[in-house]
C-alpha cells in the first residue's frame, strides 16, 4: 500500500485568495536545529496549500485570517504543463482536510 500524505502545521501568512471554487493559502513553518558548530540556527519555510475542496474552500475564506495557526492534512500532486514548447513540471501541496487551530482552547475548531 502506498500513502501520499503530508502533515502541515504553522501560521497562516495572508488571507486566503480563492480562484474559481478553490482557495490557497501560504502557511509558514518554523525549523529550530543547531549546526555543526553548535550554533543554533532558525528558518522559516513557505507552503502553498490549494484547497480544492468547494466546502473547506468557503469556510477556510470565511474563518481563516493572517496569523491564525493552521494544521493541514495534504498530498503531494507533480503535474507538467507546456510553455512555449517547453515543459514545466509542478509540485502542488493540496489539502485533504484543513482547520485553523486554536491554541487557547482545547478543541479545535475545524474548517
Amino acid at each position: 500500500m502506498r500513502t501520499n500524505l503530508f502533515i502541515l502545521r504553522g501560521r497562516v501568512g495572508q488571507a486566503p485568495k480563492t480562484f474559481g471554487k478553490a482557495a490557497k493559502i501560504n502557511v509558514a513553518t518554523d525549523r529550530v536545529w543547531t549546526d555543526s558548530n553548535g550554533k543554533r540556527q532558525e528558518k522559516t519555510d513557505w507552503v502553498t496549500v490549494t484547497l480544492l475542496n468547494e466546502k473547506v474552500a468557503e469556510r477556510a475564506l470565511a474563518n481563516v485570517s493572517k496569523g491564525d495557526a493552521a494544521y493541514a492534512e495534504c498530498r503531494v500532486a507533480d503535474g507538467s504543463y507546456k510553455k512555449d514548447g517547453e515543459t514545466i513540471y509542478t509540485t502542488d501541496i493540496i489539502a485533504n482536510a484543513f482547520r485553523k487551530l486554536d491554541l487557547g482552547h482545547r478543541d479545535d475548531a475545524e474548517i
